[in-house]
């Protein structure tokens, strides 16, 4: 029989995980009763830049086009998007559910970037369900090289 050392830390940290998990699958409906897979709201996002662009990612599987709304107000950025649902909530109620990770239902986020943008030059596309958000730099904002002039 092997000795196996407890770290009580380490069951705790653990714990907490377990936790966090049975909060994020037990959501419960307005309405009252369970109702799976439910959006938590929040969309996940890649942002990145090179030279003077950011770039913007975010996965939206089943989302139309039209169905995503971009809004921008100085510097900040707000996606919202509507995730379909694969089942009708009342069909939805009839089944036992057992992993619940494909959400459904509003989703937004909001992304300030580190310096100026170019609002007027933005440009979006989506291909296979990864939307594309491109994000050129103000002019004020990219660096610039002063020439000295001697006299």
């Amino acid at each position: 029989m092997a000795v196996q050392r407890v770290n009580p830390f380490t069951d705790l940290v653990s714990l907490r995980d377990a936790m966090d998990r049975l909060f994020e699958q037990s959501f419960v409906s307005p309405e009252g009763g369970s109702m799976p897979g439910r959006a938590s709201g929040s969309m996940p996002v890649n942002l990145y830049e090179k030279d003077e662009t950011f770039y913007l990612q975010a996965y939206l599987p089943g989302v139309s086009a039209d169905e995503v709304e971009i809004n921008v107000d100085q510097n900040t950025l707000n996606l919202k998007a509507r995730m379909p649902s694969l089942l009708e909530k009342e069909e939805a109620k009839n089944y036992r559910w057992y992993i619940t990770e494909l959400g459904f239902g509003d989703v937004s986020r909001t992304i300030t970037f580190p310096s100026l943008i170019d609002a007027g030059r933005i440009e979006a596309s989506q291909e296979n369900g990864v939307l594309t958000v491109t994000v050129p730099k103000a002019e004020e904002a990219k660096p610039k090289q002063i020439k000295v002039k001697a006299k």
